[in-house]
């Protein structure tokens, strides 16, 4: 691996469920190493079924340079759930996805089927083709923190090599915490 991996991180903006244009604003910001270099955008839909399609759109722009993809947890927009075999068959790039606190996979199932009766069979799959969360201790300016991935493409060693080099002053990693301080702007 190299000491400066370019990653591109995904998190979503800050929204209103009753937003009468039921849209959100999913970012992606490109790093070499810890260094920004590009910011990208486009809305998704609250609760919807098209973060799929918007991630690969916004890897595709900068798929010759970007050698992983790391996104905020597997969903957007609520529960705009995104399938990562998708997105790892449609980019050929390694996806990481990173929670700072442990998915109580029960109240995500209870959550699914109060508000989407019709099509929680669908979106529960999405969760778990996912796969099997791990947890992988970083060491960051504040200390040892621990964070839950679900891999595609990648080891749990390599994973574990590449946070460790992109994670400084949080335990998400930098294109990811970037994502989400330019998320709360919007």
């Amino acid at each position: 691996m190299k000491d400066n991996p370019i990653t591109v991180g995904l998190d979503d903006a800050r929204f209103r469920f009753e937003d009468p244009s039921k849209k959100t604003t999913l970012i992606a910001v490109v790093c070499q190493g810890t260094r920004m270099v590009r910011v990208l955008k486009e809305k998704i839909t609250i609760d919807g079924n098209d973060s799929t399609q918007i991630i690969v759109r916004l890897v595709k722009q900068v798929e010759k340079h970007v050698q992983y993809i790391l996104m905020d947890t597997i969903t957007f927009g609520g529960f705009n759930i995104s399938d990562l075999d998708v997105i790892y068959q449609e980019t050929g790039k390694p996806i990481i996805t990173v929670s700072e606190k442990e998915v109580d996979l029960d109240a995500v199932k209870r959550a699914l089927l109060l508000k989407f009766p019709d099509t929680f069979a669908k979106k529960l799959r999405l969760i778990q083709n996912a796969g099997n969360l791990y947890d992988i201790a970083v060491k960051t300016a504040g200390g040892w923190s621990t964070v839950h991935v679900h891999l595609k493409g990648v080891d749990i060693e390599e994973a574990r090599e590449l946070l460790q080099k992109i994670s400084v002053d949080a335990k998400l990693p930098e294109c990811i915490r970037m994502a989400h301080i330019i998320g709360k702007a919007f």
